[in-house]
């Protein structure tokens, strides 16, 4: 009995830190850093690539090899928010969701755009009109599946701000230094222009990033809430 009781107040003790662990906002904010820069690597692969869509044995050969790289990326950027889905923040709980559900929902894609070339490939392609259907419909989800991921960055910047009991919010939760660190990060991603603000022509991950970057480079940002 006694040793149950052991077990029983370690497992408790184990769950406390857990929990501690997931609702300190500066151990989110270097987790979505983090996830933006394995899902910026996963874009990677795909802007090297030729784009022809010829269907010829070589080019599936290489979307293959550089898609599973990105699949593997996906995966990594969703393993480093997903712990995050159960802290007590809402903020972050909601930002992590939405931004492993992106993660997911390009995996996904990238296994579709497979199955299509693996399609392509194939000798009656040439007669078949659902190909060129098909990549419309990629295209346009590409885009659709990336929009939660700027609701993401939202949710993470009032996540790493302290907020009273009336949901405003009145000052950060994380230090200069950790803030410092994020944007550093960021700029090493995504360049430095990163810090302007969201601007047309950018993909869905440097509007996340931009959002993100430009709100934490803010001293004085009584008023300027996150949005």
């Amino acid at each position: 009995m006694k040793r149950i009781a052991i077990v029983a107040l370690l497992f408790v003790a184990a769950s406390a830190q857990a929990a501690e662990r997931i609702d300190k906002k500066a151990e989110y904010l270097r987790a979505y850093v983090a996830a933006l820069r394995f899902a910026n690597e996963a874009n990677q692969p795909f802007m090297s690539m030729s784009h022809m869509e010829t269907g010829s044995p070589a080019q599936l050969t290489e979307f293959i090899a550089q898609s599973r790289m990105a699949h593997d990326a996906l995966e990594r950027a969703a393993e480093h928010v997903a712990p995050f889905m159960a802290s007590r923040n809402r903020a972050v709980a909601k930002s992590a969701a939405l931004a492993k559900g992106v993660f997911e929902a390009r995996q996904k894609l990238c296994e579709r755009w497979r199955a299509l070339y693996a399609d392509m490939s194939k000798p009656e392609a040439a007669a078949d009109p659902s190909i060129a259907a098909r990549f419309s419909r990629l295209r346009a989800e590409i885009d659709r599946v990336g929009e939660n991921l700027g609701d993401s960055a939202v949710a993470a910047a009032w996540g790493v701000v302290r907020v009273d009991r009336r949901g405003n919010p009145r000052g950060w939760g994380v230090s200069s230094r950790d803030r410092k660190r994020a944007v550093d990060e960021l700029k090493k991603t995504f360049g430095d222009s990163i810090t302007a603000g969201p601007r047309p022509g950018m993909n869905y991950l440097e509007t996340a990033a931009s959002a993100m970057s430009s709100f934490l480079i803010l001293d004085n940002w009584k008023g300027a809430h996150p949005t």
